[in-house]
Formats: structure tokens, sequence, C-alpha cells
């Protein structure tokens, strides 16, 4: 038995393709469910605790995202393996995101914009090639590790920045100590982040973050809203008229219309669409899952619980 619930305005797609997918279980939603300590699965996004706590024999949960912190942060949540997303199909479309932004900034491209708006005609500026722009990346799991292929394939230098040594080989060059940030900031062009929402990731990017960063260097975050110190980027921002930020993901989303961010001719908001999942694709990529895991009777969760993520 599998326990579907998500809050999305969607989930009846979901809802649909999952029952269409796994035809040998049945598929319940809290509002049907009349047994919760029968259900051995569940796929969710933002299960209320109380349901998560009827699951007494829940074996294995699937995250709908790639994101955690909707599970591990319940307080019913006792260590449960995790399975979180990591579909092909949701890696194109971050690293069709990211790349859209890259070019946005490299081309200047929003000022020409601008400039179109005003029906004014401007002398040519000179774009950097893709071989002198360093993009630094903060958070080098599935997505960061796809988004990075991308751009070497298109003739980027890429450099990664993570709390712990590699336990894999990358192809790029990989900064793993915190005493060498300010160096890998310095270094980059564009500092890109794809951070979980833990508490060594609150605030991450703060005023002395900044600081290192270049004064006509561009940030962008699809990540977690949480990583960003937003009353220090808009403090910078507002100092810095060079310096350039992408933003998808916020504090608080929908973003609030009283927001000081809205207000700045150096950022561009988009609202938290970077990566949407495919549905039948991640379905796929769930259903697939599951089936390797019964075979081999093996369950290995994707999360470490100690660091969140």
């Amino acid at each position: 038995m599998i326990l579907f619930h998500c809050t999305w305005h969607d989930k009846t797609k979901w809802l649909n393709s999952i029952k269409k997918t796994f035809t040998n279980y049945k598929i319940y939603t809290i509002y049907n469910c009349t047994n919760f300590s029968k259900i051995k699965y569940a796929i969710i996004w933002q299960l209320p605790d109380k349901y998560l706590k009827k699951l007494n024999n829940i074996e294995l949960i699937f995250s709908l995202g790639a994101g955690v912190d909707h599970i591990i942060s319940l307080p019913s949540y006792n260590k449960t393996p995790i399975i979180r997303l990591k579909d092909q199909l949701m890696a194109e479309r971050m690293s069709n995101h990211i790349i859209s932004q890259v070019l946005n900034y490299q081309l200047n491209l929003k000022l020409y914009y601008e400039m179109q708006k005003k029906k004014k005609w401007i002398n040519f500026l000179n774009p950097i090639f893709n071989k002198d722009c360093t993009i630094g990346i903060i958070g080098i799991g599935f997505l960061g590790k796809s988004v990075a292929e991308s751009l070497l394939k298109l003739g980027y230098n890429v450099q990664g920045f993570k709390r712990t040594q590699p336990l894999k080989k990358c192809k790029f060059k990989v900064y793993y100590q915190k005493r060498y940030l300010k160096n890998f900031l310095k270094t980059s062009n564009i500092v890109l982040l794809v951070l979980p929402n833990t508490s060594d990731t609150l605030n991450f990017v703060n005023k002395q973050f900044l600081s290192y960063m270049k004064s006509d260097s561009l940030l962008i975050n699809v990540g977690r809203g949480s990583s960003i110190n937003e009353d220090d980027l808009f403090t910078h921002m507002k100092r810095n008229k060079n310096f350039h930020a992408s933003l998808d993901v916020f504090k608080k989303e929908p973003l609030p219309k009283k927001s000081k961010l809205w207000n700045l001719k150096n950022v561009i908001i988009t609202p938290h669409v970077a990566s949407i999942t495919v549905i039948d694709s991640a379905v796929q990529y769930y259903y697939k899952t599951l089936k390797k895991i019964n075979k081999s009777k093996k369950v290995r969760s994707d999360v470490d619980i100690n660091r969140g993520y």
C-alpha cells in the first residue's frame, strides 16, 4: 500500500500518473485511507505531521522534489529511509534555466531590454568569452553536478565548493574547506547556489560572503531561499550597481509584494520555476527505484540525517 500526498495545484495529475504506473499497489491519500498502519511506502510533499505519526509500519519515503527538509523537519520523523528525486529531465530543466541566466548576464541582455523600452540605441558592449568566465557552484549534489557538466560542455570554467571532501573525483576543481571559501568567491565571475535547507546553510550568503565576491559578478540561487540573508543582499546590491543576482527561491514564497528585492534593477526574480518536476518522468523514477529495491531487498537512504540532506 502506498500513501500519496502533495499540496501542489497539479496533485490530481500526480495521483493519476502514480495509479497508472504502480498498478500492483493500492494507492491511498489522507482523505480515503482508513488504516494508516498498513501503509508501507509514501510518495509525499509536505505531509502534515499528524499523518506521518500514523505511519507505524512505513518502510520507505519518496520525496516529490529534490529537497527533503519538508520530511526530516517533522517531529514524528523517525529515520525512515528517504529516496530523493533524481530525474534527468528535471536536471535538464535546471541546466537550461541556469544557462539562460548566465547568458543574460554574459551578453548584457537585460540592459538591452531596458534600452528597448526606452527606444534607446546604445553602443556595442563586448561580452566575455565562455573560456574566460568562471562559474563557481556551491552544492555539488545530483543537480549541481548535472549543471556543472552542461556548463563544461559549453566551454565555461567550472569550480565547486562543498563542506566535505568529495567521495568521487569530479571533472572540475572542488574547494571543500571553509577557509578556502574566500578564494573560491574571488575567482568566480558567477556564483551558483544549489544548497539544501539546513541549519548549516541558513544565511550562508551574508554581508561577509558578498564582500568576497567580485564587484561585477552574478549570484544565482536555485537551491533554497533560506541560504541568503535577503537584507544583506539588498544592501549589497543597492550599493553595487554592477553586481547582479538571479533569484528563483526565497525565504517566504510567494515573495511578498512589500519585499524590497522587487525594486532592484540589477536583480531577476523568477517564481521557483528553475526545475519544475516532469510528472510522468518522476513517477517512472520512483517506480523503477522501488522495483530495484524490492528485487535486491536492500534499502539505502539518499539522505544523511545528521547533515540534513
